[in-house]
């Protein structure tokens, strides 16, 4: 049997595609881990914590605000609306999400205010 794939995609892209342990999903029906071997599901994703266990045991945390996920045949395919990195490995796909929005809040040109909280927003929530 194949390792578990994870595919997470946001409207801005593919946030994360690789094996995975195991998932942790917020259903609207509640909470719910995906292993591999799962049953074919469908189901609608809400406000919560998308929790990764990669192979090595390390984790990542990704907050979403809701989205879908189908589970077929060792595959998790998650249609994000939007996903915040809460924690991540160094150099993943989610890490480098987090660099890029960083990038561009130093970028911005609008109240500096603003930018600062969100930076520390970003900092606290790379930690």
């Amino acid at each position: 049997m194949d390792d578990l794939t994870l595919v997470l995609v946001t409207p801005y892209g593919e946030m994360f595609n690789g094996p995975v342990k195991h998932v942790y999903m917020p259903g609207k029906e509640g909470e719910f881990g995906v292993l591999k071997g799962h049953s074919a599901l469908l189901a609608l994703l809400t406000t919560g914590i998308v929790e990764i266990e990669h192979l090595d045991g390390s984790t990542e945390l990704v907050a979403i605000n809701w989205g879908y996920v189908e589970i077929a045949d060792n595959h998790v395919n998650a249609l994000i609306d939007s996903a915040v990195c809460l924690k991540s490995k160094e150099n993943s796909k989610i890490s480098e999400f987090l660099n890029d929005a960083k990038a561009l809040l130093e970028s911005a040109t609008s109240d500096k205010l603003l930018i600062a909280n969100a930076m520390h927003k970003l900092e606290m929530a790379s930690k």
